[in-house]
């Protein structure tokens, strides 16, 4: 008889971790092993996955590799990266090339893990798949009447952005958070292109509550440096459609740009597919502290400014409560 279990495989070049893995899965799912990329996909040929979860550190093919393969093979298995160390390119990478679902460290919490893969495999099983179109640099900018939204302290990178899709999209643009939640309550804002840290503050937590408010805006993260831990919870509780070094490529930009934007034009035709992107909740009290920051920051900015306008802060706090339905 056909199992009806969701059917997981297992990637990694040491037979102890593979081991481990069937034996911490094997009761729930049907568990399937590779020990290397090569012979993964061979196995994604022959069967439906739900979920493939893979190392990275492997030879000849990184975990990366072969996530991208998979997403290329076959659309609707959930892909989930592991690793044993913070190695910035491949986290990044993880983003860019392969949309991995979670991201998890090594070594695995054995009381977790089997829920994120249940987790995934549920999704895979009940969510449509999304399709493969791959956007090039020379196809066109479709916006759809979208905003993109740029939040960064440089007003160089609004510009770029203005720069690369022209007449197709409005682009807004605010060096502070506060202005931020006005924009987001009042524009249609399709994309967020956003610094990680805007001013002092951390602005990570704005774009990972939004994801889970309000899934069908895609985010673009952008740095001048990298930190794994970070990028690690923007996959994990943002779901970051892309992160991107600076300094920018103006072609490469607007690929990203592009791309972002038929992403959301996805999402928004068809909301299932906003299931695949499901994020961990964030730490309790990370709504609050960003609120509070994000006053603290927009009164030192008015100060600074010597702007009073009026009203403001009470606006800013019905606002920033309509935005998260708080």
């Amino acid at each position: 008889m056909a199992s009806n279990k969701s059917k997981i495989l297992c990637v990694d070049d040491e037979p102890n971790i593979v081991r481990s893995l069937q034996w911490l899965l094997q009761r729930e799912f049907e568990v399937h092993t590779a020990s290397s990329g090569q012979d993964a996909l061979a196995l994604v040929n022959q069967h439906d996955f739900d979920v493939v979860i893979s190392d990275q550190r492997m030879p000849v093919m990184t975990g990366v590799e072969v996530l991208r393969e998979v997403k290329r093979l076959s659309p609707r298995t959930m892909r989930i990266l592991l690793t044993g160390y913070s190695d910035m390119q491949a986290i990044v990478k993880s983003v860019n090339d392969s949309e991995v679902f979670r991201f998890i460290n090594k070594p695995w919490n054995i009381g977790e893990l089997p829920k994120v893969v249940a987790q995934a495999a549920e999704i895979a099983r009940s969510r449509p798949a999304e399709s493969g179109e791959e956007v090039t640099e020379e196809m066109p900018i479709v916006a759809n009447g979208g905003c993109i939204l740029v939040i960064d302290d440089d007003p160089a990178m609004a510009q770029a952005v203005s720069e690369v899709v022209g007449e197709a999209a409005k682009v807004s643009y605010t060096q502070n958070l506060a202005d931020a939640v006005d924009i987001l309550n009042k524009e249609s804002v399709s994309v967020i292109v956003a610094e990680t840290r805007v001013g002092s503050i951390d602005a990570t937590r704005l774009v990972r509550l939004m994801k889970s408010r309000h899934p069908q805006i895609v985010t673009v993260m952008l740095t001048d440096d990298g930190d794994a831990d970070t990028v690690t919870a923007l996959i994990n509780q943002g779901q970051i459609y892309r992160f991107v070094p600076k300094p920018v490529r103006a072609g490469y930009l607007k690929l990203v740009i592009n791309s972002a934007l038929r992403k959301h034009s996805s999402l928004s035709l068809e909301p299932g597919l906003s299931g695949r992107h499901t994020v961990e909740a964030t730490a309790p009290g990370t709504l609050d502290s960003l609120m509070i920051d994000v006053q603290h920051a927009a009164m030192q900015y008015e100060a600074r400014n010597q702007a009073r306008r009026t009203g403001f802060m009470a606006a800013f706090g019905a606002g920033f409560r309509r935005l998260f339905g708080v």
